[in-house]
C-alpha cells in the first residue's frame, strides 16, 4: 500500500464514520412522516434502540473477526451490510420491515465507527495517530449535528425514503476505494472463534442497555426491569467463564488485569456521560426554557464541532508541553468550568450563554476524547489493541446510554414534583413546551410556569452530569499512566 493509497483509504475510513454518526441522528427527522405513512408509532422507539445497540454489541465481535479473516474484508462487508440496510429501510412497506433492515445498519455501522480506530493503532505512532483520530472524530461529531438539518432538506424537497437510499451509492463507492486501495498486513492465525463470549457478552450488554433505557420511561414496569437485570447478571457470568475457557477470547480478560487500562475506560464512561447530557439536553434548554426555535437550538451545539476541531489540532502541542496526564487534568477542568458555567445561568439567560457553553465543552471535549483515545491503545501490548479499541468504544456507548436514562429519571422526577404541586402543569405540557410551534396551545399564564419547571429540571441535570467529571478527575489522579508491553 503507497501513500496514495493509504491517503485514500483513510478518506474512505473517514467518510464511513460520518455516514454512520449521520444515520444516528438523521433518522429523527424522518420519524414523523415514517409514522405517518406506516402506522408504527407503537415501536417508533425500535427504530433509534435497535441501531444503538447492535452498534454497540458488534464492535468486539467485529474486531476479532477481523483479526481473522483480515480487517479490510470485514470493514467492506460491514459496509455492504449497512448498505443493504439502507436499502431495506427506503423501501420498507411496514414497520417490521424498517426495524429489521435497521438492525442490519447497527451491525454495519459497528465496523464503519469502530474498525478504523483500531487500524489507526496499527498503522501509526502516537503523534500521527491521535492527528488521524483527531480528524475522524471531527467529522463524526459534525456528521450528528447535521444529521437534523440534511434531513429535514431531504424530507422537505424529496420523501423519507431518500433519506435511506442516499447511503447506497456512498456505501458501495466507499466499499469499494476500501477494496481496491485499503492492505494492512497482520499475523492471522486461525484459532477458534469465541462464539459463546460473543454471545453471552451480546446478550448481557443488550439487556442491561434495554433496563436501563426502560428506566427512564415515564412509566416503569418493573416485572420486566427486574426479568432484564437477572438475565444481564447471569449471561455476564456466563461471558467471564467462556472468556476464561476461549482458545481466542473475543475480550481478553487480561485487559482487566491492567489498571491503567481501566482507569481510561472509567474516565471515558464519564466524559460520554456528559457528552450525552450536553448534546441531548442542550437544545432541549435553548428551545423548551429560552423560547428559541427549532433550527437556533439545534443550532446551539454548532460551536461544539468547531471548537471540538480546535481542541483536537492542538493536543499534540499541549502533550509535547505538559505529558498527557497533565493534558487529561487540563481537559477536563476546562469541561468542570462549561458544567459550573451552566449550572450558574439564570433562568431568563440569553440563547448566547448556551452558544458560550457549547464552544467551551466542545473544546474540553476534543482535548480529553483524543488523547484518552490514543492512550487506551498505548495502555496495552500492540496484539491486544484491538480488543482495547472495541472495548472501550462498547463502554463509550454504555457510558452515554446508561447515563441519558439516569439524567431521564431524575427529569421525570422533576416533571413529577412540580405536576404535584400545580395540577395545571400536565406532562403533556411540559412536553409541548420545548416547541416553539405548540406554544399558541398552551395557556398564555402557564408558559412561565412551564419553562421554570424545565429549568428546574435543566440545572439538576447539569449537576448531575457535572459530578461524573470530578469523578473523571479523581480517576485521572489514581491512573499510573503505565505503556502496554509486548
Amino acid at each position: 500500500m503507497n501513500k496514495i493509497q493509504e491517503k485514500r483509504s483513510i478518506r474512505a475510513f473517514m467518510l464511513s464514520n460520518v455516514m454512520a454518526g449521520l444515520e444516528g441522528s438523521i433518522v429523527a427527522t424522518a420519524l414523523p412522516a415514517m409514522m405517518a405513512e406506516l402506522h408504527g408509532i407503537k415501536l417508533m422507539s425500535w427504530v433509534v434502540t435497535i441501531y444503538m445497540l447492535l452498534m454497540a454489541v458488534s464492535s468486539p465481535i467485529w474486531t476479532k473477526l477481523a483479526e481473522r479473516f483480515e480487517y479490510k474484508q470485514m470493514f467492506v462487508l460491514g459496509t455492504l451490510l449497512f448498505t443493504i440496510g439502507s436499502l431495506g429501510e427506503g423501501l420498507a412497506i411496514n414497520m417490521l420491515m424498517v426495524i429489521v433492515a435497521r438492525a442490519l445498519m447497527g451491525l454495519g455501522a459497528g465496523v464503519m465507527i469502530q474498525l478504523p480506530f483500531v487500524i489507526y493503532g496499527m498503522m501509526y505512532q502516537a503523534d500521527e495517530r491521535r492527528r488521524v483520530i483527531g480528524n475522524t472524530v471531527a467529522a463524526y461529531s459534525f456528521s450528528t449535528i447535521a444529521g437534523p438539518i440534511v434531513g429535514g432538506l431531504i424530507v422537505t424537497l424529496l420523501d423519507w425514503r431518500w433519506v435511506f437510499f442516499i447511503n447506497i451509492p456512498i456505501g458501495i463507492y466507499m466499499a469499494f476505494i476500501v477494496w481496491k486501495n485499503f492492505d494492512l498486513k497482520t499475523d492471522h492465525t486461525k484459532k477458534s472463534i469465541d462464539f459463546a463470549g460473543s454471545a453471552s457478552l451480546s446478550i448481557a450488554v443488550i439487556a442491561i442497555m434495554l433496563h436501563f433505557q426502560m428506566m427512564g420511561n415515564a412509566v416503569i414496569n418493573l416485572p420486566l426491569l427486574l426479568i432484564l437485570l437477572v438475565v444481564s447478571f447471569l449471561f455476564f457470568i456466563g461471558f467471564y467463564f467462556a472468556e476464561k475457557r476461549a482458545v481466542d477470547p473475543i475480550v481478553p480478560l487480561e485487559l482487566f488485569k491492567n489498571p491503567s487500562f481501566i482507569a481510561k475506560n472509567i474516565m471515558f464512561f464519564m466524559q460520554y456521560g456528559f457528552f450525552g447530557f450536553y448534546t441531548n439536553y442542550l437544545p432541549t434548554w435553548g428551545q423548551g426554557v429560552m423560547g428559541a426555535t427549532a433550527l437556533v437550538g439545534g443550532m446551539v451545539l454548532i460551536p461544539s464541532a468547531i471548537m471540538l476541531v480546535i481542541g483536537t489540532r492542538n493536543v499534540n502541542h499541549l502533550i509535547q508541553k505538559v505529558g498527557e496526564k497533565k493534558t487529561i487534568y487540563i481537559g477536563f477542568s476546562i469541561m468542570v468550568l462549561g458544567a459550573i458555567f451552566l449550572f450558574s445561568l439564570p433562568e431568563h439567560a440569553s440563547i448566547m450563554m448556551l452558544f458560550v457553553a457549547t464552544a467551551i465543552l466542545g473544546t474540553a471535549f476534543g482535548i480529553v476524547n483524543i488523547t484518552l483515545q490514543v492512550a487506551v491503545q498505548e495502555s496495552v501490548a500492540k496484539h491486544l489493541i484491538g480488543a482495547a479499541t472495541a472495548v472501550n468504544a462498547l463502554l463509550r456507548t454504555m457510558g452515554t446510554t446508561l447515563v441519558l436514562s439516569g439524567l431521564s429519571i431524575a427529569l421525570n422526577r422533576t416533571f413529577t414534583e412540580a405536576t404535584a404541586h400545580n395540577p395545571k402543569l400536565t406532562t403533556t405540557l411540559l412536553n409541548q413546551i420545548s416547541d416553539a410551534k405548540a406554544l399558541k396551545n398552551i395557556p398564555v399564564n402557564l408558559i412561565a410556569p412551564l419553562r421554570h419547571t424545565l429549568f428546574n429540571g435543566m440545572h439538576l441535570l447539569a449537576l448531575i452530569s457535572g459530578l461524573l467529571l470530578f469523578i473523571a478527575l479523581f480517576v485521572n489522579w489514581l491512573d499510573p499512566w503505565k505503556k502496554g508491553l509486548e
